[in-house]
């Protein structure tokens, strides 16, 4: 269905703009769209991202769903979403940064802002009334390392509106205002020394005033001046530059396409073909307090966590400013992956007796934390779905443990390798075969293999055959995947990283050392398959590249 694909592609903005409050719910169940039980679920939730989640989900394998969706968006001033579910292109989404003395409150003050958005789309009484009547459309709110606001567009008059009243200061006069009114809300106080400790800025990153500017010809950066745009001021043009030439770049890319799916030309695993459209973005430093072990991407944030230490730096994808999160059932965490379905990380994690182990499940959204005791022999963590894969080798036999996300174990997979494995990690791809890497005992050799479902291993083939190898694969090798299905193998020793299908056949080099990849111990791809973030353990940081998304969107067959 192509509107399912549609959804799938925007979903991360879509969640973020769409407002689903009890009249579309109303709305919705009136012209058919939903069932009794349906509506029953949806109305339980009380997660508003939950909510738009089902309701996409639902969306996707139901047209009558989506069409009657489409209709109730548009009759209840949200046309931003019906135009995106539709395809079509008249309206844009600005974010802006709200900046606040009091972060500790930011992620209330965000409910809060949503709440009053899902009031003025119900005709109800709503703080942001003053917006609307200024032409300025507010419809979403989430937090981040501080307020993301997102302003919706419909046409190049209210994009105007929109940079004059940011230029000129009317905009933060009126969030201000906004938030005076809200923040009693939000804390449960009303006291108005409470309030008058409230101070806030708004910020534009350099992506979006570009966006500004190619549909109005306004640069809000020379007429407004705020800390943080004067800290990128000097790096404005470079970056300026950089991101008008990726919109060249994107624009004028020849895409070779194939049920809606990007086609790379076949290769056998032998001769891999190379990206030349990769470029080191940035590198940022992570905390020495204590080693690093892995990271993960979950959404617009990238989860680093440490050996021996309860702390996890959240990096946001956007500006790369860093927040920590404690987690105090943590303390000594050897492996994490992410899951996107169900907006949460897991973390493979060493008791303190050092002979037991479990997995951390901790849910983005609610911080709520579950755990489950697993097997002392585990090495290494994968998501695939909603489920939950360990990499283990226990009894001198490589084994794959399957999960439910609830820690129920639904089957055990013995592989049929050789006894002398002494590190192997596993990564299921969509076709539901296994993408591995086994590392020999003995002669220290690693392999890349394609394992079936019952562990039967299908194709197989030496990495560098004429080098020898250590015992370990996390020294030389690391698999892992993204969102897209794409997996991912990164090559520490000749710093490289590859794209590679389940049946590995098809292996494409996404960045190199001639890109400045330094030794990567670990590789992630962001949603838009056009970042690719590689940690290096050692040094301590963490590379972010621009690939082209052609080479990126290998697809497991």
């Amino acid at each position: 269905m192509a509107h399912a694909c549609v959804i799938r592609d925007n979903i991360e903005t879509l969640l973020r703009c769409t407002n689903v409050n009890v009249h579309v719910i109303a709305c919705l169940k009136a012209y058919g769209g939903l069932t009794e039980d349906q509506v029953s679920e949806i109305v339980a939730e009380q997660s508003l991202r939950n909510r738009c989640l089902t309701l996409y989900r639902w969306m996707q394998t139901s047209i009558e769903t989506y069409n009657c969706f489409v209709q109730v968006m548009e009759e209840n001033q949200q046309e931003h979403v019906s135009n995106l579910l539709k395809g079509e292109t008249n309206g844009d989404i600005i974010a802006m940064h709200l900046n606040t003395n009091r972060p500790e409150i930011e992620r209330q003050l965000s409910t809060a802002i949503s709440q009053d958005v899902s009031a003025e789309l119900s005709s109800e009484y709503s703080a942001i009334s003053e917006l609307s009547e200024h032409g300025l459309h507010l419809v979403g709110a989430r937090p981040d390392k501080s307020i993301l606001l997102y302003f919706y567009c419909s046409e190049t008059i209210a994009a105007t509106v929109l940079a004059k009243s940011y230029s000129s200061g009317l905009l933060q006069s009126l969030l201000d205002s906004v938030l005076n009114r809200l923040l009693s809300r939000a804390t449960n106080q009303a006291t108005s020394s409470t309030i008058n400790q409230l101070e806030t800025s708004l910020s534009l990153d350099v992506e979006e005033a570009l966006l500004i500017e190619e549909i109005t010809g306004l640069d809000v950066f020379k007429t407004k001046k705020h800390p943080l745009e004067k800290e990128i001021d000097a790096r404005f043009e470079l970056k300026a530059l950089r991101a008008a030439l990726q919109r060249k770049e994107k624009k004028s890319s020849e895409m070779h396409e194939d049920d809606g799916r990007y086609i790379l030309p076949s290769h056998q695993i032998s001769s891999s073909s190379q990206s030349k459209d990769a470029a080191l973005l940035k590198e940022f430093p992570l905390s020495k307090h204590s080693p690093v072990v892995a990271m993960a991407l979950l959404m617009d944030e990238l989860y680093v966590i440490h050996s021996r230490s309860s702390t996890i730096e959240v990096f946001s994808c956007a500006n790369y400013r860093c927040k920590t999160q404690q987690v105090t059932i943590v303390t000594d965490a050897k492996d994490v992956a992410s899951c996107s379905p169900d907006n949460c990380i897991y973390i493979l994690n060493t008791l303190t007796d050092r002979k037991s182990m479990e997995i951390v499940r901790l849910a983005k959204a609610s911080n709520g934390i579950e755990y489950w005791k697993v097997p002392c022999d585990s090495r290494h963590i994968s998501v695939s779905g909603v489920n939950v894969f360990l990499s283990l080798i226990l009894k001198g036999n490589a084994q794959i443990l399957e999960y439910t996300r609830k820690g129920s174990l639904l089957r055990t997979i013995v592989s049929d390798l050789p006894k002398q494995v002494s590190d192997f990690q596993a990564i299921r791809a969509k076709t539901g075969r296994f993408v591995c890497i086994a590392v020999d005992g003995s002669s220290g050799k690693r392999k890349l293999l394609s394992v079936d479902d019952d562990g039967t291993t299908v194709h197989s083939t030496e990495i560098d055959p004429d080098r020898q190898g250590s015992s370990s694969v996390e020294d030389h090798n690391f698999l892992t995947s993204d969102s897209n299905g794409c997996i991912l193998v990164s090559d520490k020793r000749s710093s490289k990283v590859w794209a590679v299908d389940s049946n590995l056949e098809q292996r494409t080099e996404l960045v190199s050392a001639q890109h400045h990849l330094v030794n990567p111990d670990g590789v992630a791809l962001d949603d838009t398959g056009e970042r690719l973030f590689a940690l290096n353990k050692s040094k301590a940081v963490v590379q972010v590249f621009r690939i082209s998304r052609r080479t990126s969107e290998t697809k497991a067959k």
